[in-house]
């Protein structure tokens, strides 16, 4: 052969070649680093670093998505969403999962899913409203008029849907409604048939508790946590600094420089880090320590202050003058709300502890001299012994109460120094007003016979009878 016909031939053979052997592929479409730089329905394959589409809504109609290459395409096997020659079409009861192009049985009422499709024809997949950490479930829409089936309400989702919600979060055992500790006098200040006022909290807390002993309502999530006990476990609890333990129950804190930064019914108080933040102030002069009221001069803050407008403002032992809580007055040496806080024989009267004539209340006038061995009550002159503190002779008696002289003895077999007072008669307790006297039945002082007399009862009032005023 002509060696230039035979360099043609090789050429013809090389080109021929050339032409069967695969080429590589074109350059990748839409390359990308992140999936914003996607159109919608379509994510960024890190991988291949190009855009991919995530279901059939993202191609044109009459294309599908393949899940396997990512791509737009005009067929598919297995199942599509969408009617068309050459697709399967899934039965009732069934849906279509693109991503496995495979149907699948539709997702049950109140159980997890991820999209709308898996849940069925009208009905959608959405978290509740109430409890949006819980998860997404498949859920029915309400009908035209609002109204679902017995045992669920229609509630707004996110999204804006009308949706048929049980009253807890779906598949979630843990899930609760947080106390809103809402400051409250009566139910109606809450404004949630949800909640209830608490009259020891003056808070309103949950109606209903579901969480188990030992845990409590997370406010922040709506599910059920550890109860806290302190601010220190809500560390632990919530994985970091700034709430607060109330309730059991663990409150982010509104950090805050003064009131106005709060929300209504709360004030600006200081931490013992030395931050502040928003907590609750008061509704009433009750919700303040003693000696301090409700100031509501900010209605939207109110705060406790000092000060009083009624004696229950004010300690047992001090009363309200000029908006002060006073322990006296010009004309009373010590004040008083109840007996109780007045000294030993005295009565509360007319807010003032006025003292009791002891020496013809139970003085030991008029009753016989005790013997040295000690005393034994007289029944015939309503006498009986009082016991003035421990003793080992009668020489000690002498010292401690010289002012009774020989009449005080010392009871070896008990240990006491003695002394006979003579009790009135009482027929009620109103008889015996004074601290530390009681009307007791004198048979229950050893004597026979009706009739009560107004006894000491606590030590102090005893040896006030043998002494006077301690």
């Amino acid at each position: 052969m002509h060696r230039k016909c035979a360099w043609a031939a090789l050429a013809l053979v090389l080109a021929a070649c050339k032409n069967s052997t695969p080429q590589p592929p074109a350059a990748l479409p839409g390359t990308c680093s992140g999936d914003t730089e996607c159109a919608a329905n379509f994510r960024c394959d890190h991988e291949m670093r190009r855009c991919v589409c995530t279901s059939d809504a993202a191609c044109a109609t009459g294309k599908f998505c393949n899940a396997f290459t990512g791509l737009c395409v005009s067929s598919v096997a297995g199942c599509s969403t969408v009617a068309d020659a050459g697709t399967v079409q899934c039965g009732a009861g069934q849906y279509c999962n693109t991503a496995l192009r495979t149907c699948k049985a539709i997702t049950p009422f109140c159980q997890p899913c991820k999209s709308d499709a898996e849940c069925g024809s009208g009905n959608s997949c959405a978290a509740h409203p109430d409890f949006p950490n819980a998860g997404t479930f498949c859920l029915g829409a309400c009908d035209a008029s609002g109204a679902c089936a017995s045992g669920l309400a229609c509630r707004k989702a996110s999204s804006g849907q009308s949706l048929c919600y049980p009253a807890g979060a779906c598949g979630q055992s843990n899930a609760c409604v947080p106390d809103s500790l809402k400051l409250c006098s009566v139910d109606a200040d809450c404004g949630d048939p949800n909640q209830a006022c608490d009259q020891t909290l003056k808070a309103c807390i949950a109606r209903n508790r579901t969480c188990p002993a030992g845990d409590a309502c997370d406010p922040q999530s709506s599910l059920c946590v550890h109860a806290c006990s302190n601010d220190a476990d809500c560390g632990l609890i919530e994985g970091g600094p700034g709430y607060q333990c109330r309730a059991n129950a663990c409150f982010r804190l509104q950090l805050c420089s003064q009131d106005s930064e709060c929300t209504s019914g709360q004030i600006c108080q200081a931490n013992p880090d030395g931050s502040k933040s928003c907590r609750a102030g008061c509704v009433s002069n009750a919700d303040c320590p003693l000696g301090s009221g409700c100031n509501t001069a900010d209605p939207n803050h109110p705060r406790c202050a000092p000060g009083c407008t009624q004696n229950s403002d004010c300690a047992l032992n001090t009363i309200c003058s000029n908006s002060v809580c006073v322990p006296s007055t010009a004309n009373c040496p010590q004040v008083c709300q109840a007996t109780p806080v007045c000294s030993i024989g005295a009565t509360c009267n007319n807010n003032c502890c006025v003292q009791a004539d002891l020496p013809s209340t139970c003085g030991h006038t008029g009753c016989p001299a005790c013997p040295a061995s000690g005393c034994t009550i007289s029944c015939a002159n309503n006498c009986f012994y009082m016991d003035l503190g421990p003793c080992s002779t009668v020489s000690q008696c002498y010292a401690k109460f010289p002012s009774l002289g020989t009449s005080v003895v010392c009871n070896a077999s008990v240990g006491q120094c003695q002394i006979l007072a003579h009790l009135l008669a009482c027929t009620s307790s109103s008889d015996c007003p004074m601290k530390g006297f009681q009307c007791i039945p004198a048979s229950q002082l050893g004597c026979g016979g009706s009739g009560s007399l107004c006894f000491p009862s606590e030590t102090a009032a005893q040896i006030a009878c043998g002494v006077g005023h301690p």
